[in-house]
């Protein structure tokens, strides 16, 4: 079920393009993601990505408790997206976020993280793909301490 949504706007009150859809269950938007991801609305392709907010909020994302759902990836080749990293990770579990880091200057730093909504499928990820080539890079699949 569906919290709360709403399309972004200029100063002026014109759509931004975008929009934010709250759901009560993580679930729940996994299942949008997967369902509405390149689907019509208005006669134009939309695009569908996870978003926590990481000043609090949403239940155990953002709240500073990793509770082992969140890995740090390490060594990706520097022209992997995290498109392709979802993708990758996406045959252990429900994902919730994805990003790959970069530097101030906008240059990927050749790592990143995969936030999955439930530890189960975290600790299959590492269990399966850690040491797993993708674009010719030998992954390394930790939980992430930072997170």
């Amino acid at each position: 079920m569906c919290n709360q949504a709403s399309v972004l706007t200029n100063e002026d009150g014109r759509s931004k393009g975008c929009g934010i859809v709250q759901y009560q269950e993580p679930q729940e938007a996994a299942r949008a993601i997967r369902e509405l991801q390149k689907s019509i609305l208005c006669g134009r392709p939309i695009f569908v990505r996870g978003y926590h907010n990481k000043q609090g909020g949403g239940g155990d994302h953002g709240s500073g408790r990793n509770n082992g759902c969140q890995l740090f990836i390490r060594n990706l080749s520097f022209d992997t997206t995290w498109r392709e990293l979802k993708d990758h990770f996406q045959p252990c579990g429900d994902i919730g976020r994805v990003e790959i880091l970069k530097a101030p200057n906008g240059r990927k730093k050749g790592f990143g993280t995969v936030c999955f909504y439930r530890q189960k499928d975290a600790q299959n990820a590492i269990h399966y793909l850690n040491g797993v080539e993708l674009k010719g890079r030998r992954l390394e699949v930790h939980v992430d301490q930072k997170s």
